[in-house]
């Protein structure tokens, strides 16, 4: 196989053919392969499936779950409001996308932009999953041959100078998603065109007027969806304080029954021993929580407003907040906000101060479309002019002090 460095060179030079495709060439493509990989009875995914279910632990379920979810709003009329944007890359010249280990499917996120632009792209995907990034691309190239010159996957080793280095000097854009030691590695290496999509998480909100039933369901989707690894995967939910024991009961049992129809994948001992010291934690603070097996939900009711990261295993805190709370020391570190019933315009302006990015129904927060700009950046912008065409700019959405392993792009 090439070097990543021979790729990166073979690509960069794709530019000029690519403006020369037709938008709707472009998009029946799109569409096309996007609609395969949507289909777990699609020859590719049943080529796809058991490799894609082994790198991920997700159960079968959740992961043709996880997929439609990240995957349904990128096609149709918003890829195509996406392709028939202005920006265009101009020159010749390659970008680099970092892809994290999960969720798989990330790479469409950056791929329809990078299209969108007619921007060529080396995707480095994680050697913890490398089978989605190139088996997407070989369908796309099989239906539009055109693409196979502009767009290729490679897995190397992250942090090798002899493979990096090069690619970092030439690169237009280097877009990278991972975890906090990942990100600060890059921003060491990379001084010019960098943006960064360090670890983040989501909440919850439940207003008054809700219906908890259905707020229960809705919102044990939004915990549930990838088994909680991506960052818009609920960690805490708020609810006013009457209502907020009556919501947990309700969560916990939304979970169980959700994880009868999305079963959980394979957990690991240090999964499993965090969300048993939860449990434990909850029993010495004499707090109540619900849950019955380790991997398949635990909802704790806790008083203090304080946000924590969850352990996982779609564990969730349940706040009861009278008004906003406190988020200072989780300022750009928080990505999307579940809500249902009705959040007060000050909940808002709170959550949006703190960089919140997201806002959707409850049970549709992980259900992003090509129109979604994750943490406001406008990625088809980016790759056509070169990080907003300055040559000195380097953007990011991750702070130095977040940290969360999941999604090391290593």
């Amino acid at each position: 196989m090439s070097s990543p460095t021979v790729i990166a060179h073979g690509l960069a030079a794709a530019a000029q053919s690519l403006r020369a495709i037709p938008n709707d060439a472009l998009l029946t493509a799109w569409n096309d392969t996007l609609g395969a990989f949507l289909d777990a009875d699609s020859p590719e995914r049943r080529d796809l499936d058991p490799d894609l279910l082994q790198s991920t632990g997700l159960s079968p379920a959740g992961l043709d779950h996880g997929l439609r979810t990240i995957g349904t709003g990128m096609l149709g009329e918003p890829a195509a409001a996406e392709v028939r944007r202005p920006h265009r890359q101009r020159e010749d010249g390659f970008s680099l996308v970092v892809l994290p280990a999960e969720p798989p499917g990330l790479i469409l996120q950056s791929l329809l932009p990078a299209l969108a632009a007619r921007a060529p792209v080396l995707f480095k995907s994680s050697r913890a999953e490398p089978h989605f990034a190139p088996a997407f691309l070989a369908a796309l190239g099989r239906r539009l041959p055109a693409l196979c010159d502009a767009y290729a996957a490679a897995t190397w080793t992250g942090g090798d100078p002899a493979i990096e280095a090069p690619l970092h000097a030439s690169a237009r854009l280097v877009v990278a998603y991972g975890g906090e030691e990942a990100i600060e590695a890059l921003q060491s290496a990379v001084s010019r065109h960098l943006i960064t999509f360090g670890p983040r998480l989501s909440l919850g909100w439940v207003g008054p007027d809700a219906n908890l039933e259905q707020a229960a369901h809705d919102m044990a989707l939004d915990v549930a969806t990838f088994d909680q690894r991506g960052c818009l995967s609920v960690h805490a939910v708020f609810a006013e304080p009457d209502i907020a024991p009556t919501f947990a009961g309700a969560l916990a049992e939304a979970l169980r029954q959700l994880a009868l129809q999305l079963p959980p994948g394979q957990s690991h001992a240090a999964d499993r021993a965090g969300v048993r010291l939860a449990r434990e934690d909850a029993d010495l603070r004499d707090l109540d929580w619900y849950g019955d097996a380790l991997d398949a939900g635990t909802v704790i009711l806790d008083p203090d407003p304080r946000i924590s990261a969850s352990p996982g295993l779609r564990t969730v805190r349940t706040h009861p907040v009278e008004s906003a709370p406190a988020l200072a020391d989780w300022n750009d570190r928080l990505q999307g906000i579940a809500v249902a019933g009705q959040m007060p315009a000050t909940v808002r302006r709170t959550f949006d101060q703190a960089g919140v990015s997201r806002f959707a129904p409850a049970g549709r927060l992980q259900a992003t479309d090509a129109v979604w700009r994750n943490g406001g950046i406008d990625l088809a912008a980016e790759f056509a002019y070169g990080s907003g065409g300055s040559p000195d700019t380097v953007s990011t959405t991750t702070p130095p002090s977040t940290r969360n392993e999941r999604g090391s792009v290593r």
